[in-house]
């Protein structure tokens, strides 16, 4: 299978991202290996391009994925699966060692976004890990389920401080 990629960011799109995980689950039935998956949306972008135009979101995109690439394995895959977001297959990892990368990855994206129009930029970032659910798929969608409730929170933070 020709992998699929997303002309903006350059990564594998969301289909062939799931096809992956389909085939890694596949192989992690015979070898065993722990894995996790990592959801990443940008957050506030609409309001990015509204202010800032499509080039600066575009170029916020940009950002991410150039700070994803930096703080992954090479042997770690990503793709772009959304609009504004980005999933990250993390292979002999546990859900505890998918935290420290996230975190490591919101302090490398912090420093690359500094100097962006729109700064302050940040991330909602869910993790899961294979021992939570029983295909990789269904890890997927726990670490994207993890990854909105951050960001809901974010936004109601957002709408409480801009209320005061």
């Amino acid at each position: 299978m020709k992998e699929a990629m997303d002309p903006l960011s350059d990564l594998l799109d969301a289909e062939t991202f799931a096809a992956l995980l389909a085939r890694e689950e596949l192989r992690r039935g015979r070898t065993g290996e722990s894995l996790a998956v990592a959801v990443l949306d940008l957050d506030g972008i609409r309001a990015v391009n509204e202010l800032h135009g499509a080039a600066a979101g575009t170029e916020m995109l940009r950002r991410c994925a150039d700070a994803v690439r930096t703080t992954i394995r090479t042997s770690d895959q990503m793709a772009r699966t959304g609009p504004d977001d980005f999933s990250i297959l993390l292979h002999a990892t546990d859900s505890r060692s998918a935290q420290i990368w996230a975190d490591r990855f919101e302090e490398t994206f912090e420093t690359c976004a500094r100097d962006h129009p729109a700064a302050p930029i940040t991330c909602s970032v869910g993790v899961a890990d294979c021992e939570e659910a029983a295909t990789l798929l269904d890890v997927a969608v726990r670490a994207r389920k993890r990854m909105e409730v951050v960001q809901t929170v974010r936004k109601l933070r957002r709408a409480r401080d801009s209320g005061k």
